[in-house]
């Protein structure tokens, strides 16, 4: 995922050395990466020099997907009728043999989850060290499909649903990437229903009206996650949220919204 950016010393509202983790739930094709760009931007302002990384989970994905090795071991695990004219892999082709066969996404799963969460996990001890050297608290956005089906909704400090209509989401998906509404409708049923995700959430972002609107919202919602980490003495260093990149992280229940991480109001 590269290296992360260095950052100046320096006083600041999240000034406290240590990871502060945001993770984004919405429902397929509700624009939490859009959002995860928004915030990450809110948060560079309000917090200049801190530390700060968006890991998206799906550009490693497409790395992943891009090496030889990995389309020869689809292969394998699929059958022919994967690649595109040029040689590269076919992800709609790829999608189509998976979605609606639990056992066939449980293989493409075990294929490509382990190298993700090595690279995420990777990622974030880079970001806790950029942390400790710059002496400056250090946000961490994760942008992850699945957050809560991988556990790995244990790490955040903060969870944030991205509210958007499933009309919108549909629409949005056909446009995009070409899903008929039948595809975007298997898509969502594979994860977890959307009011779920927005139950387990700390801060709620709508996404309907726009990028103006969402980036208004997330420079609020930039402020009250510097009022909400200011209050807090520490943060959890990673070796106890996630001790080793192939181990679930460490989930400490605690009474309160959000199950028990430090929440702030809705966005």
């Amino acid at each position: 995922m590269g290296p992360p950016p260095a950052s100046p010393s320096g006083p600041g509202t999240g000034s406290r050395p240590g990871l502060w983790i945001v993770g984004f739930l919405g429902g397929v094709g509700s624009g939490k990466s859009s959002a995860a760009r928004a915030l990450g931007k809110a948060l560079s302002e309000a917090d200049p020099g801190a530390p700060l990384r968006l890991l998206d989970a799906d550009a490693e994905v497409g790395r992943i997907l891009g090496d030889p090795e990995t389309l020869e071991a689809l292969e394998a695990a699929f059958g022919p009728g994967l690649r595109q004219p040029d040689g590269s892999l076919d992800r709609r082709a790829l999608g189509a043999r998976v979605f609606g066969d639990p056992a066939a996404r449980s293989r493409l799963e075990a294929l490509l989850h382990p190298p993700v969460r090595r690279a995420l996990h990777q990622a974030l001890q880079e970001l806790e060290e950029a942390s400790r050297r710059s002496g400056r608290g250090a946000w961490a956005l994760l942008d992850v499909p699945l957050l809560l089906e991988g556990g790995l909704d244990a790490l955040c400090d903060t969870l944030v649903h991205v509210e958007t209509s499933a009309a919108e989401r549909a629409r949005r998906s056909r446009e995009r990437h070409g899903w008929s509404t039948e595809e975007w409708e298997a898509r969502e049923a594979a994860q977890r229903p959307v009011e779920e995700k927005r139950t387990a959430a700390d801060a709620i972002l709508s996404n309907e009206q726009g990028p103006e609107a969402l980036a208004e919202a997330c420079r609020e919602l930039a402020a009250r996650l510097l009022r909400s980490r200011a209050g807090r003495p520490e943060v959890r260093p990673l070796a106890e949220r996630w001790p080793a990149w192939d181990r679930p992280p460490v989930r400490i229940p605690a009474p309160g919204p959000g199950r028990g991480r430090d929440a702030a109001p809705d966005a």
